[in-house]
């Protein structure tokens, strides 16, 4: 046998060797005419119907690419649910492979998005686009409803009515006439506190928190409704029952408006009248008596044009009197040391004469002009929304007086 006879069946051994999977690999899918990739490493990976666990992806936009990949469902009509998770603000489109869309999201928690679709059976586009900054990388997961989700959403702090098989904490020890005043704390979910009084009391229930906005509903024995509070002090929450709370068993419901990180400080205290009329004053929602003992610092309009208050987070109280009829214009400003200042002037019966907020677009306040008869007048400069606590930061506002007078 010659040697040209013994070579020649190489060509064909060599054909026959080749990869069969090189020449049977599957095409890229297409989605609106664009490439795409399998939601899975494969189209039968990316089967939704037949998937044992989630099918998730690492997708990545940028200025000129809002990719897609596509999955597929196989048998009956399936439910699906579709996410995406960012740290920036993702949004999500399910299309057909031609382009048709059949469901889009942005926003459904938070920033991420969520579309919960049933569809028949058939291949599916997914399509990730950033809403902001172009660049961008998600997680895109693909879910059945029995499947765990991606996104989890945000916590119910919604306050049922408290029965008595709705669990809840006990607050202090037996009746609390003889025990105030008691505390707890609580955290940024829905808790309920039961308490009893044996007799009448004139009670003060608050729920205050440094990062939280608390809410709090006061139910009776029975699951009724008494009263209900959010925002009375800044976003803390207050109850008064300054004409006695009657005895009985109670139970407080207490939650954020929003779920959060942070504690509320529940408290029910003796609801005394001096503390409470101080207050009052320290909030500058009543005038304090001009012949007390609360601070005020007095004005002479006649000379002093304008003044330096300090603040620090109470009602700082001026007092000034005028001898005739006078037009007066009183202007605060402090905007550019962070107060949001406001003005009440007050008559010498305690009746409010007018107050002032915000001013031309700023957070600086101006009162008047106000025609106001003869007599003593008190006014209270407050910071709008900040707290008042102990150890608050000074912040100067300067107050400028403007009077007219009539000439005879």
């Amino acid at each position: 046998m010659s040697l040209m006879s013994r070579l020649a069946p190489l060509p064909l051994l060599l054909l026959a060797a080749l990869p069969v999977q090189a020449q049977d690999a599957p095409a890229q899918p297409q989605c609106s005419g664009q490439p795409a990739t399998w939601l899975g490493d494969d189209p039968d990976a990316s089967d939704i119907t037949a998937a044992g666990a989630a099918l998730s992806r690492q997708m990545t936009t940028t200025a000129g690419t809002n990719p897609y990949a596509m999955f597929r469902v196989t048998g009956d009509m399936q439910p699906l649910r579709l996410e995406a998770m960012s740290d920036g603000d993702p949004s999500i489109r399910l299309e057909t492979p031609d382009g048709d869309l059949l469901a889009e999201n942005d926003d459904a928690v938070g920033l991420n998005s969520r579309i919960e679709q049933s569809v028949g059976p058939g291949d599916y586009c997914v399509r990730l686009i950033p809403v902001g900054d172009a660049d961008m990388t998600a997680t895109v997961q693909l879910t059945r409803p029995d499947m765990p989700a991606l996104l989890v959403g945000p916590v119910d702090t919604t306050i049922a009515a408290c029965t008595l098989e709705t669990p809840a904490e006990t607050l202090g020890q037996g009746p609390l006439n003889a025990a105030l005043p008691v505390e707890a704390q609580t955290d940024g979910t829905v808790r309920y506190l039961r308490f009893a009084l044996d007799g009448s009391a004139s009670v003060t229930l608050r729920a205050v928190s440094d990062g939280l906005d608390p809410n709090m509903i006061l139910f009776d024995g029975s699951g009724t409704q008494i009263a209900a509070n959010d925002d009375a002090d800044g976003l803390n929450a207050r109850l008064d029952f300054p004409s006695g709370l009657a005895g009985g068993d109670y139970c407080l419901g207490v939650a954020p408006i929003s779920s959060g990180e942070g504690t509320i400080t529940v408290s029910v205290e003796a609801l005394d009248r001096d503390s409470y009329l101080r207050t009052a004053w320290r909030k500058g929602e009543l005038a304090p008596p001009k012949d007390g003992d609360y601070p005020m610092q007095a004005i002479d309009l006649a000379a002093d044009r304008e003044t330096v208050v300090l603040q620090d987070g109470t009602a700082q109280w001026l007092t000034f009197t005028l001898d005739r009829e006078t037009a007066l214009i009183v202007s605060a400003y402090g905007e550019l040391v962070g107060v949001d200042a406001k003005l009440a002037l007050f008559s010498r019966d305690g009746a409010v004469v007018v107050q002032a907020d915000d001013r031309d677009g700023s957070v600086d306040a101006r009162l008047g002009p106000v025609v106001l008869e003869p007599g003593e007048y008190r006014m209270a400069l407050t910071d709008v929304n900040r707290p008042d606590q102990p150890g608050a930061p000074i912040r100067p506002v300067g107050l400028v007086f403007e009077r007219f007078e009539r000439v005879d």
